[in-house]
């Protein structure tokens, strides 16, 4: 494990970005070629901050109102910052989320794309959901489902398909969680020569599982625990 409850944000990042690094070595890539999005979820502002202080420029949020109130009027100043939503998102909050997020990674139905579509005011940037595990409790579309869902996109005038996201089993073995990165990996090259648009980022990895994510051609990690420590208890 990267940290402990009460470290300092700087110190949890100077650790998760030498793991970063190594990684991403070690598939032959620079570190520079992986985008590290802090996920924010019921974290405070003051450690947002101090994210920021540290150099990181990408954030992540799995509700729409809870991004609202830390990065809406009023928040933390968003000059400088990307803004991903990266939960499951409802459709009667496509408008809000369209409004306030930089990009949402979280496609995972037409309906979804469609409101997306008819909400945003310019391009926006959107990953397709995959649910490799065939977990009920995931969202994303299941992997013989992706082509319509990838044409129903590339259908939308201001949507700008870029890549795919997934969730691993939790606390699955090294191998399970290879062949679960390596088959979004290869869903993400038949896309490329199918589906017009710019399939090029693979945001899968989380805090338990990122560095194998990495080295299966991550180019996007979702870290919440490895920076700003466990979350408290749910209420």
């Amino acid at each position: 494990m990267d940290v402990s409850t009460g470290a300092a944000v700087a110190a949890n990042l100077e650790r998760v970005s030498e793991r970063i690094a190594r990684a991403a070595e070690r598939s032959g890539r620079l570190p520079s070629d992986v985008i590290l999005v802090a996920v924010t979820k019921t974290v405070a502002t003051e450690r947002i901050l101090e994210a920021i202080a540290a150099g990181v420029t990408h954030f992540g949020e799995n509700r729409v109102q809870e991004a609202e109130a830390k990065y809406g009027p009023g928040g933390i100043p968003r000059e400088g910052l990307t803004l991903h939503m990266i939960g499951t998102l409802q459709r009667n909050k496509a408008r809000r989320a369209a409004a306030l997020f930089d990009w949402v990674q979280s496609v995972d139905r037409p309906e979804i794309a469609r409101a997306l579509d008819s909400a945003a005011a310019k391009p926006l940037p959107v990953l397709l959901e995959v649910n490799l595990t065939g977990e009920p409790s995931k969202s994303g579309v299941a992997p013989g489902d992706l082509p319509a869902l990838a044409g129903a996109v590339t259908a939308c005038a201001r949507l700008r398909p870029v890549g795919l996201m997934t969730i691993a089993r939790l606390d699955a073995p090294e191998a399970e969680l290879r062949r679960t990165f390596a088959g979004l990996r290869d869903l993400l090259e038949k896309l490329r020569s199918t589906h017009p648009g710019d399939w090029r980022h693979l945001s899968m990895g989380m805090s338990d599982d990122y560095e194998i994510a990495i080295e299966e051609g991550a180019n996007i990690v979702r870290l919440g625990r490895a920076i700003f420590g466990e979350r408290p208890p749910a209420r």
